[in-house]
C-alpha cells in the first residue's frame, strides 16, 4: 500500500545505503530516533526554501523535502534492522514509532506553512504569471491591507482543506495498513479453524482481485502519494491549479476509499478468523446450557 516513489525508489535506496555503510549494525552512535530528529532540521529548510518568491528556491524545498522522506525510510529501515523485524513490519506502539510519526507530523507541518507563506503573497499569480488588475470603475480607492487580508484568509481556507485532508489520509492509510497486517501476516487463530485452514484462506485474501485494487487504490491515495502530488505542483508551479483540483474532490475520493475497504476487510476478517463458525458454536453452547 506503500507509494511508487517510496517503494522503487527511496525504501530501495535506504537499504542499499545500509548495505554499504553498515549503518544499524556498525554505527551504533546513530540512532534511528537521531535520524528522525535530524530529517526535521531538513523540513525545515524546505519550508523555508518553499515560501520563498524564487521558483529556484522552491524547487530546492522541493528536493530538501524529498531528502526528509528518504531519511524517513532510513530511519525506519534501521529500526527494523536493530530489532530484527522482517520485511516492512511497523513497531506500532513503540517508542521509536511514536517519536518518528511525531517527527513526521512536524516536518510535514513546516512544509505546509512555508506553503501557506507563498500563497499569502502570491495569490494572484496563475500558472508563474501574475494576473493583470482590473481598473478600478469608481473613484473609491482600495486599501491595500484589505487585499492583503483577503489573500491571507483565502489561503488559509486552501491550506486548511488540505491539511485536514492530509491527516484524514494518513490516519485511514495507517489503520488499514495495521488491520491487514494483522490479519493477513499472523499466526494468531481462534479455536474453530486449524492453523493449515489459516494459512490457506489468508493465501487466498492475498491472491484475490479485490485486495489487489484496493491495494493498488491505496498507492496512488495514500498519504505519500499526496504529498509527491503536492511536491509536483510545487515543483511545476502549479499550486493555484492544483489546490482548486483536490479541495473538495480529494475529500470525495478518499472517503469513498475508506467505505470500499472498510467493507472488503470486515468481509475478508469474517472469512479469514472464520467467525461464522464461531459465532455457531457459542449458539450452540448457550442453547446446551440452557437446556441443562
Amino acid at each position: 500500500m506503500l507509494d511508487h516513489p517510496n517503494h522503487f525508489l527511496l525504501s530501495p535506496l535506504a537499504a542499499i545505503m545500509d548495505n554499504l555503510l553498515h549503518i544499524s549494525s556498525s554505527w551504533t552512535w546513530v540512532t534511528p530516533n537521531s535520524i528522525s530528529y535530524f530529517h526535521i532540521l531538513v523540513a525545515v529548510l524546505a519550508g523555508k526554501c518553499v515560501s520563498s518568491d524564487s521558483l529556484s528556491y522552491r524547487r530546492l524545498g522541493v528536493i530538501l523535502f524529498q531528502a526528509r522522506t528518504w531519511l524517513d525510510d532510513l530511519d525506519g529501515h534501521v529500526a527494523r534492522k536493530r530489532a530484527n523485524i522482517a520485511g516492512e513490519r511497523s513497531d506500532v506502539g513503540s517508542n521509536g514509532y511514536i517519536v518518528d510519526g511525531v517527527c513526521d507530523a512536524v516536518g510535514c507541518l513546516a512544509l505546509i506553512i512555508g506553503l501557506y507563506q507563498f500563497l499569502v503573497r502570491n495569490s494572484s499569480r496563475r500558472g508563474g504569471y501574475d494576473k493583470l488588475l482590473q481598473l478600478p470603475v469608481s473613484s473609491s480607492i482600495v486599501e491595500p491591507g484589505n487585499g492583503i487580508q483577503k489573500n491571507s484568509n483565502i489561503a488559509l481556507r486552501n491550506i486548511l482543506l488540505i491539511t485536514v485532508h492530509l491527516f484524514l489520509t494518513s490516519a485511514t492509510w495507517n489503520r488499514y495498513i495495521y488491520l491487514y497486517q494483522d490479519l493477513l501476516e499472523t499466526n494468531y487463530r481462534t479455536p474453530s479453524i486449524s492453523r493449515e485452514r489459516l494459512y490457506a484462506r489468508q493465501t487466498i485474501i492475498i491472491r484475490s482481485l479485490s485486495f489487489w485494487i484496493i491495494v493498488l487504490c491505496w498507492k496512488f491515495v495514500n498519504f505519500h502519494a499526496m504529498m509527491d502530488y503536492l511536491l509536483l505542483a510545487i515543483f511545476f508551479d502549479r499550486m493555484r491549479e492544483y489546490v482548486k483540483l483536490v479541495r473538495w474532490s480529494s475529500y470525495v475520493i478518499v472517503l469513498l476509499l475508506v467505505y470500499v475497504t472498510e467493507f472488503h476487510f470486515l468481509r475478508a476478517y469474517t472469512y479469514v478468523r472464520d467467525v461464522s463458525s464461531l459465532i455457531d458454536e457459542q449458539i450452540s453452547s448457550t442453547d446446551v446450557f440452557t437446556q441443562g
